[in-house]
């Protein structure tokens, strides 16, 4: 980078940036052609040095790509429609940005201070752009300008190894069909490897973290392999995928390399700075109770994150991201109520299914106003009239989203579950006695489309169906040739589209039946 900006001669010594050529004194030659254009970027470089504006050159680079992969993102679009934080006009922000990112080039302090409030004032007006290789890339920008700034870096890189670690370790999703989807889309045997996998990547990112906080020079190599290594492992996989991390985890394999090796003290020193750094490595466990997003807590690939799905008359819509904008939805509880009221239609409804211990499902309604009315379970399945929601609101019954682990775990178990048509609900699951697990019938409950569940033979005992209090659509079940009794089916009387139960060789009563079945014709279609 030293040999490109010294590759002409410049009328002013960058050795002495103090020294300055009268203007009378000039080239002559030097007037009468084209301005050299390499003299605004004198000023740069002998503030920071060759090593710092080289680097914040490259960071400015990978973010202009990340910028230009997205570009369709930061301009005024009607779908994928806006998620405003606040209700206030749009505008095109891409051309905005590269501009801020010139300016960085030549007056590196005000233009970093100019592109960070571009980029805030964009996701506060879509925040759709709440992706975080945007923020980290400007953050690893900031630590080659500041002292504070490259102090800052080193803790936001340890916060993002660390809590990725934690996740993972605390994801069964993890350890489960996304370790096993990332494996089988590299091409190897993911059956046999996924296990070790999920484990490994897992207690390197943790590893990797620790060693930042009391050895970062010794962390410096294992940055940069680690993040190459995850660009090129992710790089075959990137047809309709998040192509745009790709600059940001090349920026953090050079630049977060640079930060830990040139790290000297290994705490924060202004009172302010301890403060953004205690928040950065703290707020991250916000995100099981749904405070900070998923994106800014370290969240990578472990899959624990909320899911969508919207129910109009014409089907189902699932939540997802890609498309033209080349990012994934920012899958945030607000951010897919917000998706929903801007896209679906009056009577439409939302399940938003949320994994997280400390929360909850919630299900939705559109009103005439357009806006989500919260609903319970029974109200989200049936396609009655929920409360006064206008005269424009035309009843559905609603669609659940399939949890991807369950479908995970009982395919695994060899199960069988069965839909209408390739791509609807499963709507019926199969147990045998070879592959019947009580564990899993809390896999089953979160498949709450389920209308059919066969036991037939098994050995289901009367507890176990109290798991299935939730399955609100369920119209029969089949307990043939096993131990349950009258007790055990008490717990499905509360179901209310419960019409068959086969129970031929149990001691399950005719009372018992009459107690718990209904005399109706179902759930809707």
């Amino acid at each position: 980078m030293c040999a490109f900006f010294f590759s002409r001669s410049v009328a002013v010594s960058l050795s002495d940036p103090t020294s300055r050529v009268p203007s009378s004194q000039r080239d002559v030659s030097a007037d009468s052609g084209a301005p050299n254009t390499w003299r605004v970027f004198e000023r740069a470089l002998s503030q920071l040095g060759c090593t710092r504006y080289g680097l914040l050159l490259f960071g400015a680079a990978c973010q202009c790509i990340t910028i230009a992969i997205t570009w369709p993102l930061w301009q005024v679009r009607e779908m994928p429609p806006h998620l405003p934080t606040f209700d206030l006009p749009q505008i095109s922000f891409g051309w905005i940005l590269v501009a801020s990112l010139v300016w960085v080039a030549v007056r590196p302090r005000s233009g970093l201070a100019v592109h960070w409030g571009v980029l805030i004032v964009a996701a506060v007006l879509d925040q759709f752009r709440l992706q975080p290789q945007f923020f980290s890339i400007a953050v690893l920008m900031t630590a080659c300008v500041w002292d504070a700034g490259h102090r800052i870096a080193r803790w936001s890189l340890v916060s993002t190894w660390v809590w990725a670690g934690v996740h993972k370790l605390l994801s069964p999703d993890w350890f489960g069909y996304a370790s096993h989807w990332l494996v089988a889309r590299s091409g190897l045997d993911a059956d046999a490897t996924y296990m070790s996998f999920a484990l490994v990547v897992a207690l390197v990112e943790l590893a990797v973290g620790v060693l930042a906080i009391f050895r970062p020079r010794w962390a410096a190599p294992a940055c940069a392999v680690m993040h190459v290594g995850i660009a090129l492992t992710i790089s075959p996989l990137l047809v309709d995928w998040n192509e745009s991390v790709l600059p940001w985890n090349l920026s953090v394999a050079v630049i977060g390399s640079w930060v830990l090796l040139t790290t000297k003290p290994w705490y924060p020193v202004a009172a302010w700075e301890k403060l953004v750094c205690a928040v950065g490595l703290i707020a991250p466990v916000g995100f099981y109770g749904g405070y900070v997003d998923h994106g800014f807590s370290g969240v990578l690939y472990s899959a624990s994150i909320p899911q969508g799905l919207i129910t109009s008359r014409s089907g189902t819509r699932p939540i997802e991201g890609w498309g033209d904008l080349h990012v994934p939805f920012p899958k945030e509880r607000r951010t897919i109520r917000i998706y929903f009221e801007q896209v679906a239609e009056p009577g439409g409804k939302l399940h938003l299914a949320d994994i997280r211990p400390w929360l909850k499902d919630a299900f939705y309604v559109l009103n005439s106003n357009r806006d989500a009315v919260a609903i319970d379970r029974d109200e989200f399945f049936s396609n009655m009239p929920v409360g006064s929601l206008g005269s424009a609101t035309v009843e559905i019954s609603g669609v659940g989203v399939d949890s991807w682990r369950s479908k995970f775990e009982l395919q695994k178990a060899g199960v069988r579950m069965v839909r209408q048509a390739e791509g609807q609900p499963i709507f019926a699951v199969e147990f045998t006695p070879e592959n019947f697990d009580a564990s899993l019938l809390e896999h089953v409950v979160r498949l709450p489309n389920v209308m059919q569940i066969q036991l037939a033979g098994t050995s289901v005992q009367d507890a176990d169906l109290r798991k299935l209090v939730d399955l609100r659509l369920l119209t029969g079940i089949g307990l043939d040739r096993t131990s349950v009794t009258d007790e055990g089916i008490s717990h499905l009387r509360d179901l209310p589209y419960l019409q068959y139960i086969e129970c031929d060789e149990t001691s399950i009563t005719a009372e018992g039946l009459d107690a718990v079945v209904k005399k109706t014709f179902g759930p809707p279609d």
